[in-house]
Formats: C-alpha cells, sequence, structure tokens
C-alpha cells in the first residue's frame, strides 16, 4: 500500500467528494449543492474535481433526486445498489469508485458541513499528511447516552490493543486514494478505526483536526445498531490477532 515518492508529490491533486446515501431525500440535494459550491475554495492544487454518491437501495425519493442531479451536473457520478447492502459495503465500493489521487469520505445526512473540506485540506498541505481525520469534539452534544458509551468504547479499544489514539474514526476524512482502496480485515464499521491503524503501522504521516458537527435534520442514524456491535467487536480482535499477536509470532520466528 506504500505510495512512491513521486506518487505522494502534492503538485496536481485530484479530489475525490464521496458518500454513500441511504433515505436522506431531506438532505442529499443540498449536502451535494454544499460540496459543489466549496469547491471554488479550494486551493490551486487541486486541478479537478468529481462527486460520487453511492444510492445504497433507498426506499425513499433519494434514487429520483440523484438521478435529477445527475442530468445537469457533469461532475457528479451516482451509484446504486438495487438493495440495501449495509454501511461497510456502501463506504467500500463508494471509496472504490473514486477516480481522484485524494479522496475526501464524507455523509449525506447534513451533519458535516462542506467547509470541513476547506480546513482539513489546509492542514494537508501544510504538514504533508496523507490522511487527515476531522474529529468531533462536542458530539456528546448530539448523541445519545448509548451512543456516546458506544463511540467511548471504540476509542478506548485501538488503545488498549493496539497502542493507538484513532480519536474518531468515524469522522470525516481526506487522504491518498489507496488509503481508501487497500484491502482491509474488517467487513464492519471498525473498518475506519483499522484504515488509521494499518495507515500508521504503514509509516503514512496522519493528523486529526476538529471539524463540526451537526444535529441531523431528518433520515434516522445506523451506526449504533446491535448487529453493527458485535460485527465490530469481533473485526476488532481479529484485527489484534493479525497486526498484534501473529505480527510478533512471525517476527519472533524471523530472528
Amino acid at each position: 500500500m506504500k505510495a512512491s515518492p513521486e506518487a505522494r508529490d502534492p503538485q496536481s491533486l485530484f479530489l475525490s467528494v464521496v458518500m454513500p446515501t441511504y433515505n436522506e431525500e431531506s438532505s442529499v440535494e443540498s449536502v451535494i449543492q454544499e460540496h459543489i459550491d466549496i469547491m471554488s475554495q479550494l486551493p490551486s492544487a487541486v486541478t479537478d474535481w468529481e462527486i460520487v454518491v453511492l444510492d445504497d437501495g433507498s426506499k425513499d425519493h433519494t434514487p429520483e433526486i440523484l438521478d435529477r442531479l445527475a442530468s445537469r451536473l457533469p461532475r457528479l457520478r451516482v451509484i446504486k445498489h438495487s438493495v440495501n447492502l449495509g454501511l461497510f459495503q456502501a463506504f467500500d465500493d463508494v471509496h472504490r469508485s473514486a477516480q481522484g489521487t485524494h479522496v475526501f469520505t464524507t455523509a449525506s445526512d447534513g451533519q458535516w458541513p462542506a467547509t470541513n473540506l476547506l480546513r482539513m485540506f489546509e492542514l494537508m498541505l501544510q504538514t504533508n499528511a496523507d490522511l487527515v481525520v476531522g474529529v468531533r469534539p462536542h458530539r456528546d452534544e448530539v448523541y445519545t447516552p448509548w451512543r456516546r458509551f458506544v463511540s467511548h468504547c471504540f476509542q478506548l479499544l485501538p488503545r488498549l490493543l493496539f497502542g493507538v489514539q484513532t480519536h474518531d474514526a468515524g469522522s470525516v476524512k481526506l487522504g491518498r486514494r489507496e488509503l481508501f482502496q487497500c484491502e482491509l480485515i474488517s467487513h464492519s464499521p471498525f473498518v475506519e478505526a483499522e484504515r488509521i491503524i494499518r495507515t500508521l503501522r504503514e509509516g503514512y504521516r496522519v493528523e486529526f483536526i476538529p471539524v463540526e458537527f451537526l444535529r441531523r435534520s431528518g433520515g434516522k442514524a445506523l451506526g449504533a445498531r446491535f448487529s453493527y456491535i458485535i460485527a465490530s467487536l469481533r473485526d476488532c480482535f481479529r484485527c489484534f490477532w493479525v497486526y498484534r499477536v501473529h505480527s510478533q509470532q512471525s517476527n519472533g520466528k524471523s530472528l
């Protein structure tokens, strides 16, 4: 997954803004337009851009809204799942559809203002970071008590098991395309924590920055489903086995 020094030279950037969507008819159009409006404010290093939206089998009017927008917005690409395949598959497919040198991954629910992209881009250019992760400083004010508990647990586990601070793994991210299209172990929401863990293990530079996070204006949050929690715990310990236990055993044998 490691890029060559030439590939990491940020002289000419093609930015892919990617977002999955599911039953977000109340917000998806405004979110897309907000990101289009912000593109004119990006640094001159960005020579081209696209927006890629994946509809994960929505049952409301989201597909019709996306078709209408795509017919008049040439830089908007719409991908569709005929049935709902869940968060992991939606993010994985939309990441792999990105054509840019860099990817900004966000959501279509209106909770992530597009101005976050400007701040993250500025930090990436200033520090030559390979991955910039947004951190929601006040998400506890937006989350329910149950969602806060789940969030704190999944911040603690990477510190205990991997010695890595992921801070806010499920947040918006900006980084090199290869970091979003690499093969990972996880097939659950834990994949974003694994992405940060593996990125750091392979010597890439990761930076964290506070971002703005708003209350939902519509739709329904799905991230704290019990099935997602169980799958994430399973993946967390699978990653621990591969990255820590098996890795140490292999290193011991090679000595």
